[in-house]
């Protein structure tokens, strides 16, 4: 999970978070170019992330689709969003925009979380950079101070989600993938 210091919000944002709540299945399909794997962020055990582009608004979207056939990561979707929703801090986590329930083109449900974008990529791709680096991946590392700073950042972001947040909460899956 990727915590960040908050900055202005742009204008598209307050478009994006208005419109979201008319995302459907479809809409979806064509932001991530109907999954394709081109697009796929990541994956793991509870759903896999895409990349969109939003038509409509012109923003850049994460998308995570659950796996539904593990019964848990539909529980754990609805848990996250109820968490996540009241938070108010300086090292926020990235802001879920909305969350979609409904049926595929199948006939199978589906359920998906939409987040704000990182497009400087996950703490992970900043702290461990690939071995083999060419000059923009070089760039990507991080020095010694800027480390310890993101530490504190993460420090600070759990002490506030442990002991300020109305219901505290406690992260079970911090890694900086």
């Amino acid at each position: 999970m990727w915590f960040r210091k908050k900055k202005e919000k742009q204008s598209t944002i307050t478009y994006v978070e208005s419109s979201l709540l008319q995302l459907s299945y479809q809409n979806i399909l064509r932001a991530t170019d109907g999954f394709s794997t081109k697009n796929l962020v990541g994956s793991g055990s509870f759903g896999s992330v895409y990349k969109g582009f939003l038509e409509a608004s012109g923003a850049v979207v994460a998308v995570k689709v659950l796996h539904l056939l593990n019964r848990r990561a539909s529980r754990s979707s609805l848990a996250k969003c109820e968490a996540l929703k009241n938070i108010r801090q300086r090292n926020y986590l990235v802001k879920v925009l909305t969350a979609i329930s409904g049926v595929n083109y199948q006939g199978n449900d589906f359920k998906a979380l939409v987040y704000e974008f990182m497009e400087n990529g996950s703490l992970e791709d900043w702290m461990h950079p690939f071995i083999g680096m060419n000059e923009l991946e070089r760039a990507r590392n991080l020095n010694f101070f800027q480390r310890v700073s993101v530490a504190i950042d993460v420090a600070h972001a759990l002490k506030y989600l442990h002991h300020h947040c109305e219901e505290p909460i406690i992260h079970c899956d911090l890694k900086p993938s």
